[in-house]
Order: structure tokens, then C-alpha cells, then sequence
């Protein structure tokens, strides 16, 4: 049976995670993309991650130093970092939950941090990275890292849906050394939504608005692409354009607010359309 030594604070349960995990504190949303949170002590939105204990207790800590392994590594970014302790042989399992998201006007999200994932021979933490819709819907497993990473090391940037309402970065223990994460960062490409029924420069007009089965389009230049979302940032249509004016047959959505997104020459401009 192996001694593991090790350095740092003694872990305990944190109570306070536990009433947040209740969701008590966890109002804040967040509509400002991207988005990044280093878990500095004046971050204003660290209050706002909650923890889901999926087996036993262990806490996910805001930390200046691993709790085992990884001896004179520093943050990422920063001072502190999110430190999972792994302090045990029993698969602790804990998700560390975002604030709510309000992705409606931002494209082809990701979401992506910094990590440090030890192993003490032959044991390895697993840290895996999941999304959910809603605050009752079911977790969805995007990514798992399971490998010996000593440094930081950026995750890459993994997809997420525009209907993302939380992320969860969850670890579990195999007696590795403390998981360490930071600089998590949600990022994607805003939309600047221009209201169809006023006079724009733009380079792209539609009509009419409201549409009820054929949306008209023209433009002083060729349009290459038309995509068209709801407003919780979901593709519903695209249309291959490669015209400077041209029809577009939308009786098939149903009625509501969609962007509708073109794209010139000028670059990519996106407008609100009301569906009857």
C-alpha cells in the first residue's frame, strides 16, 4: 500500500458550497461573452459557481497552491486557481458549476480553460467537462481528460450548444494528485442584431417584416450566405445565396423571433425577423 505525503491545508467539507449548491446564490447570470473567470478572491462572479457532490464530499477549493503534488506551480492567471484536492481512494466525484449563461446572442459558443491533471503512479484523476440546458435537465458529458499533465495545459475549445444554461468542470479521484484548474473562459461571436423595419446602411434589406412565408432579400453586393437562428442562438436554416438579391422561403418556422444572418464581401451582418 503506498504513503502519499501531503502538502498544503487539511481539506474539510465546505458547508458554504453546500448551501450554494442549493442554488440559494446562484442568480447571477452572465451575458457578457467572453467571458473568463480566473477564481481570483475579487472575481465578481467566483460567489456565483456552486458544487454538486455526486459522491461524497470533497470540495473544490480556490487555492494559491496544490493540496498534493504539483510543489511551486503558481496559477495560470493570477494568484489562485480552482484545486481539487485528491486526498482520497474513495472516487470522490464533484462538478464545479458555472453561473447561469445567457448565450441568445452569441454564435458557435466554446468554452475552454487551463488545467494541471498529476498522476501518483499508477494512479489518475479523472476530469471531465459537462453542459445542462436548464437547472432540472440532464448533465451532458462533452470532454474527459485522463492523462499525466504536470504544466498548464489549455484544454482547446470545446463546443457548446447556444441553449447552454450552466458548465460543470467535474473531477474524480483516483488517489491522483490534486486537479487544478484555471482561466476559464466562454467566448463566441456576438451577434449585433439590427431591427429590420429601420433604415440602416447596411449592406443587406429584407422584406417584409413580419414575414409570413417569403422573406425577400437585396443587396448592392453578392450575398454568399443567409443563416437564420432562433432567438436562444440555434441554426435553424441556411441558405447558399450567391446572389445580389433573391427570395427565401421561411413557412416552415414557426411563429416568433429569428436573426437572420447574412453574409457579403463586408462581412456578416445580422437583423431581427418577426415570423408570423
Amino acid at each position: 500500500m503506498k504513503t502519499k505525503i501531503f502538502f498544503g491545508f487539511t481539506i474539510k467539507p465546505l458547508l458554504f458550497a453546500i448551501a450554494v449548491a442549493t442554488g440559494v446564490f446562484a442568480n447571477a447570470q452572465i451575458t457578457t461573452f467572453p467571458w473568463t473567470e480566473t477564481f481570483e478572491d475579487n472575481s465578481p462572479t467566483r460567489a456565483d459557481w456552486t458544487q454538486i457532490y455526486e459522491l461524497n464530499n470533497m470540495s473544490w477549493t480556490f487555492a494559491t497552491s496544490a493540496s498534493t503534488g504539483s510543489w511551486g506551480v503558481t496559477a495560470y492567471q493570477g494568484t489562485k486557481f480552482a484545486n481539487y484536492p485528491g486526498t482520497s481512494h474513495d472516487f470522490d466525484k464533484t462538478k464545479l458549476v458555472s453561473p447561469p449563461l445567457n448565450l441568445s446572442a452569441v454564435t458557435s459558443p466554446t468554452v475552454s480553460f487551463y488545467y494541471i491533471n498529476p498522476y501518483w503512479s499508477p494512479d489518475q484523476n479523472w476530469l471531465r467537462v459537462f453542459y445542462r440546458t436548464s437547472t432540472t435537465s440532464a448533465w451532458v458529458q462533452i470532454a474527459e481528460f485522463h492523462s499525466d499533465i504536470t504544466a498548464w495545459t489549455s484544454s482547446g475549445s470545446i463546443g457548446i450548444p447556444p441553449t447552454t444554461y450552466q458548465i460543470a468542470i467535474e473531477c474524480e479521484t483516483d488517489y491522483g494528485y490534486s486537479t487544478l484548474v484555471d482561466a476559464v473562459v466562454v467566448s463566441g461571436s456576438n451577434l449585433a442584431v439590427k431591427d429590420l423595419q429601420k433604415p440602416t446602411k447596411s449592406a443587406i434589406s429584407y422584406y417584409p417584416n413580419p414575414v409570413q412565408d417569403v422573406l425577400n432579400y437585396k443587396s448592392n453586393e453578392k450575398v454568399h450566405e443567409i443563416s437564420i437562428y432562433n432567438i436562444s442562438g440555434q441554426k435553424v436554416d441556411q441558405y447558399e445565396a450567391g446572389a445580389n438579391e433573391g427570395r427565401i422561403n421561411v413557412s416552415s418556422l414557426a411563429s416568433g423571433t429569428y436573426i437572420v444572418s447574412g453574409k457579403t464581401d463586408r462581412g456578416t451582418e445580422s437583423f431581427k425577423m418577426i415570423k408570423k
